[in-house]
């Protein structure tokens, strides 16, 4: 896997011309929303596969890469928009320059095509899920079960689990239909035979009979057995004219064909059971809607972010409303999804029976034929065309609805007046003169031989697709059983990683919780536990900034089961947006303590966010860039997280010391505040805010003074002489550096403001910012670069500490 060092965007997106240096180490980019932020994230996810995610899928219409990647200013000349990156092999350390334009978007240049490093660009090119918006925690926490089952398969690369299965599924109902074809098929063989021998079913000593009975009038000798591959016209000879006709066996079809009207074991059954069916589209006509919208619900609920639908862009009373509201479609549509399956079902066992009619129509029209009756033969020909056309429609919803009144009206969809034809045409046949006694014994076996040979064809096709059929679901059983076995296993790793990570940001108020995620056919239910009252799903009882702590955690754990020590690398793209402010500390410590190595990339509009960054160690102060503003013509406006001493020094050195004295306060200001809210420092409540200087520094220094008593106490508790001196020690450094602190503090508002007495020269001033660095410094770890806080479990204060350990003062006494 790769890690960036250093980037270049030019002309692309909202970005004119961007420098950021970020040397593989985590990384922060913040400011208010619509000054370019996700210009950032597009940037790396478009040098890394070559698109951007953001301008394909549901809702991008005609927006492509090519027309509308490059900036705005640029859109007709895509070779400008460009993104370069210096990144790092981190299994070889080399280094190279990748670079890629919208223009041949589909290819890189590397600027030393090093194999390791062009190895390890392809394999993040393919793990396009390293970036990580808010949209896709919804997919992974707010999802119905199956859509999270493909969300996060798709994550593990395990799509082709669900598509493997899905195509074994596929096989299996292809055979079972295909099954249920070929029996109606063989039933229907079975009693063309009866019809024509005249027996009520094909046991040997009837079919025996029926065939000895003319081989006996020929002077033939009798068949002593007969099974499927007997020829039972042997040595009778050809009937006149080929086939030959047999009044009885004609007249039999045709009777056949004239009951099949008001069958109910056939289409008279079948067809109205569609129609009570198709009721429920009556009492419910937003089913076929409903089933229409149903995929755009399902993409429409997985974007949800805030209380703006996404699919129509009206705001709601709030995001959780839009949800329900959206959840309750989905649960709507489902139900018409089962209304579908029911009609398709009848609809296939009415063509099924159509079937059956057709092969009768076919029979009687051959006897036609035979007796050269062109207006029957013309009125069966049709009446088989219309089935055919009409089985075709009855495969889909919209074609049943079509025809649900002909069929309705007409089960068999015979042409008009057809069985008065019939009718008329069996008389003809009945009158037809009877042919020699031995003419009608050959005609008789001749046609019992076409049949038999008919059915003996049929029970073959039937007998190999029930093979076919009982091979397939044995296979699909098996592949689902291995399949779900494996799954089970992997998501029990997944889940208990998640439920750690989870854990680690809540501990103050869920140290007890615990998920769980169960798969099932292709489905994946996700329950967690709410205060050890149950295990529900998250939506169920948990905040939306709880949810999305939960995302964040099931990515990481879902990340860490697919790449495992690759993984090195993660943009986070404002995910943490409604998690409150006491547990982010916690998520800067959860990616800081488990995921060392990971380079994270984080944008956030929440300031207070991008200073816990920092001040937890997570991000380097010279990490993190602050868009200030955004316009069209010049991009963002960028101020980079410089060190603020360094700015500080460098406005001395110009004499300006009212302006140094502003950055002071300024800093010292929001340091303070950081300082107050780790250590639980006491200020005036404000429902704005907005303290001075003065009452934060009350309130860190009496705090922190509150601290060093109690730790000493503790120390002195458990008559442990090592705390008692790291104590003292840092007691004895406090009151220096409050005191020193104190001495030159009064010089602040002074020299920012005009007082014709306030002449303050640089030389002045520098005793000053020393004082103040100097009492900053007591608060940060020199090891790790984090400022202390106070670490709590269930309310109760247990210690100062920074990241490390490095600084450590226990506050539970003996």
């Amino acid at each position: 896997m790769i890690q960036i060092e250093e980037m270049w965007i030019e002309e692309f997106r909202g970005i004119r011309d961007l420098h950021l240096a970020l040397d593989g180490e985590c990384f922060a980019v913040w400011g208010p929303n619509g000054t370019g932020k996700s210009g950032v994230v597009d940037a790396i996810e478009f040098a890394l596969t070559g698109d951007v995610s953001r301008l394909s899928g549901s809702g991008s219409g005609g927006v492509t890469l090519a027309k509308h990647g490059p900036h705005v200013h640029r859109r007709d000349d895509p070779a400008k928009a460009r993104v370069s990156m210096k990144v790092r092999d981190t299994s070889s350390g080399e280094t190279s320059v990748l670079t890629r334009t919208v223009k041949s978007a589909s290819s890189f240049t590397l600027e030393l095509d090093l194999p390791a490093v062009r190895t390890a660009v392809d394999r993040a090119s393919q793990h396009p899920e390293i970036t990580l918006s808010r949209r896709e925690i919804i997919k992974y926490i707010v999802a119905t079960p199956g859509d999270r089952s493909k969300e996060i398969q798709a994550l593990l690369k395990l799509e082709r689990l669900g598509s493997v299965r899905a195509s074994l599924r596929s096989a299996k109902s292809k055979t079972a239909a295909t099954l249920k074809a070929l029996n109606k098929s063989a039933e229907d063989a079975r009693r063309s035979v009866e019809r024509h021998l005249d027996v009520p079913s094909l046991l040997a000593s009837e079919v025996l009979a029926a065939v000895n009975a003319r081989r006996s009038l020929l002077g033939l000798d009798p068949m002593e057995s007969v099974d499927d591959t007997t020829n039972l016209s042997a040595d009778a000879g050809g009937g006149a004219g080929g086939s030959g006709f047999n009044r009885d066996s004609g007249l039999r079809d045709i009777d056949a064909l004239l009951a099949s009207v008001t069958d109910e074991n056939g289409c008279a059954g079948s067809a109205g059971r569609l129609e009570e069916s198709l009721r429920a589209l009556d009492d419910n006509p937003g089913i076929l809607e409903a089933l229409k919208t149903r995929g755009l619900i399902e993409e429409g609920l997985a974007q949800v972010i805030d209380e703006h639908c996404p699919l129509c862009g009206i705001a709601w009373a709030d995001g959780e409303s839009l949800q329900t509201h959206l959840a309750e479609s989905l649960r709507r549509s489902e139900q018409a999804a089962a209304t579908r399956s029911a009609i398709l079902v009848e609809a296939k066992q009415l063509t099924l029976d159509l079937s059956a009619v057709a092969g009768l129509a076919k029979s009687v029209r051959n006897i036609a034929d035979r007796l050269g009756d062109a207006r029957v033969t013309a009125a069966l020909d049709e009446w088989v065309d219309t089935i055919d056309v009409s089985s075709g429609e009855l495969a889909n919803i919209d074609g049943i609805v079509a025809c649900r009144g002909v069929v309705k009206a007409e089960p068999t969809l015979s042409p008009e007046g057809v069985f008065a034809e019939l009718e008329e045409f069996r008389g003809r046949v009945e009158s037809t003169p009877d042919q020699t006694a031995a003419d009608e014994a050959r005609t008789f076996l001749t046609i019992a031989q076409e049949r038999w040979s008919a059915r003996r064809s049929a029970v073959a096709a039937e007998r190999a697709a029930d093979a076919a059929d009982k091979t397939a679901q044995a296979v699909y059983e098996h592949y689902c059983g291995a399949q779900d076995e494996g799954l089970a296993l992997l998501y029990q790793q997944v889940q208990e990683r998640f439920g750690e990570f989870y854990r680690a940001i809540n501990n103050d108020d869920e140290g007890e919780f615990k998920a769980s995620l169960e798969p099932s056919a292709q489905k994946l239910d996700l329950h967690v536990d709410f205060y050890s009252l149950g295990m529900f799903p998250p939506v169920a009882y948990h905040s939306e900034g709880h949810q999305d702590g939960m995302g964040v955690c099931l990515y990481l754990a879902l990340m860490e089961q697919l790449l495992g020590e690759e993984f090195r690398l993660a943009v986070l793209d404002d995910v943490v947006m409604s998690v409150d402010v006491s547990h982010r500390r916690q998520f800067c410590t959860l990616l800081a303590t488990f995921f060392p190595d990971v380079q994270f990339i984080i944008t956030t509009h929440d300031e207070v966010w991008a200073r816990q960054m920092q001040r937890s160690g997570l991000v380097a102060k010279n990490r993190q860039v602050h868009f200030l503003r955004w316009n069209v013509d010049d991009g963002p406006a960028v101020m980079e997280g410089e060190d603020f001493w360094d700015r500080i020094a460098e406005d001395l050195d110009r004499h300006d010391v009212s302006g140094a004295a502003a950055r002071l306060r300024r800093n010292l200001e929001s340091a303070l505040a950081g300082l107050a809210e780790e250590l639980g420092g006491l200020v005036p409540f404000r429902a704005a805010g907005g303290w001075d200087l003065g009452e934060l520094m009350s309130a860190v220094k009496g705090r922190y003074g509150k601290l060093l008593k109690a730790a000493a106490a503790a120390a002195n508790s458990w008559n442990d002489e090592d705390a008692r001196e790291r104590v003292e020690d840092a007691k004895q450094k406090w009151a220096a550096a409050s005191f020193l602190q104190e001495s030159e503090q009064w010089a602040v508002n002074p020299a920012v403001h005009y007082n014709e007495w306030a002449n303050f020269a640089s030389e002045d001033f520098r005793p000053v910012v020393e004082a103040c660095r100097s009492f900053l410094d007591l608060f940060r770890c020199v090891n790790c670069g984090t400022q202390v806080h106070v670490s709590r479990t269930n309310g109760r204060d247990e210690s100062v500490r920074c990241t490390c350990g490095a600084i450590s003062f226990d506050l539970v006494g003996k």
